[in-house]
């Protein structure tokens, strides 16, 4: 069998099709990159891409060793799904990561979804460095199980990885999830003018999708210490997002019965220093006034998994 020689300009995009994916995709191609897509298209194909339509988990080793750079955004990507299916979820997002990473070029740079969720701190700021270890206490979902323990697991078995310890994301994509915090609030606003509002206390990192990407294109283009970032853009609790939304668009918050709930900060200062806070100039509500922009050329995905 052929082996490939790596190529930096090659990037494969396991998950490429996704809420995540599918904005990263455009952008990846905007900037030049040549962009593969794994996909088994869970969520469907809104730009109709032409995609490797099968499980990562099957990509052959050989055929792997050409990608200058593997993003993984993919796996089980929600508490719910991972509750419906826990061994899926384990085996997902630990094993079957962990067996993809084991067939990359040694020089390839492997970038994975993490998540800030897992490690819930009463308030208090999570720095990337410590908490991997001296957690006061991982939540117990079998999706927060699968991402600690492969974010352990890549601290102490992987090398040239970079594990995006992400907050809640935000932001508008050709694959648009409506359940998330700012996306919701947003369009309740809107459409309803009124936010349903529970857990007003809690505090959230949310992170917008180009931000993830600014960040992205710097791991990708530039030398940069592996290991694992926190990856935000601002930090509220959810009743100051509600508020800062509602005062936007002139709408009521309704207040309902709190739930049991995520309460996290992260400290994303690694994130700055990699590519600056060029993001914080851009303010809140220009974010709502964006994504309320791009709305209106969103239509409802129907789910058609056939290419």
């Amino acid at each position: 069998m052929k082996n490939y020689s790596i190529d930096q300009n090659k990037i494969l995009l396991i998950g490429g099709c996704g809420y995540i994916g599918s904005y990263l995709y455009q952008k990846l191609v905007e900037n030049g990159f040549e962009v593969t897509i794994c996909d088994y298209l869970a969520r469907g194909n809104p730009l109709n891409l032409d995609i490797l339509y099968c499980d990562y988990a099957e990509l052959d080793k050989f055929f792997l060793q050409k990608f200058g750079t593997v993003l993984w955004f993919a796996g089980q990507s929600s508490v719910i799904q991972s509750m419906n299916d826990p061994n899926r979820a384990l085996i997902n997002n630990c094993f079957n990561l962990f067996h993809l990473s084991q067939k990359l070029h040694p020089r390839t740079k492997f970038i994975y979804a993490s998540s800030g969720s897992v490690y819930s701190t009463k308030n208090k700021y999570v720095k990337e460095v410590s908490e991997i270890e001296n957690i006061e206490y991982p939540s117990q979902t079998p999706y927060d199980i699968s991402k600690f323990s492969f974010d352990y697991i890549a601290k102490n078995y992987l090398k040239n990885f970079y594990s995006l310890r992400m907050g809640t994301l935000a932001g508008y994509s050709p694959n648009l999830r409506d359940e998330l915090l700012f996306n919701s609030m947003n369009i309740s606003a809107i459409n309803t003018g009124k936010i349903h509002l529970r857990n007003a206390n809690s505090y959230r990192t949310i992170l917008f999708l180009e931000d993830l990407f600014s960040l992205i294109l710097k791991l990708i283009t530039t030398k940069q210490q592996p290991g694992i970032i926190n990856v935000g853009s601002v930090s509220y609790t959810i009743g100051e997002f509600a508020s800062k939304i509602a005062n936007l668009w002139n709408s009521k918050i309704i207040n309902h019965k709190n739930t049991k709930t995520y309460s996290f900060k992260l400290n994303c200062s690694r994130m700055e220093a990699i590519f600056g806070h060029y993001y914080k100039v851009i303010s809140f509500e220009d974010r709502c006034r964006s994504f309320s922009e791009k709305l209106k050329f969103y239509k409802p995905l129907q789910m058609n998994v056939n290419q």
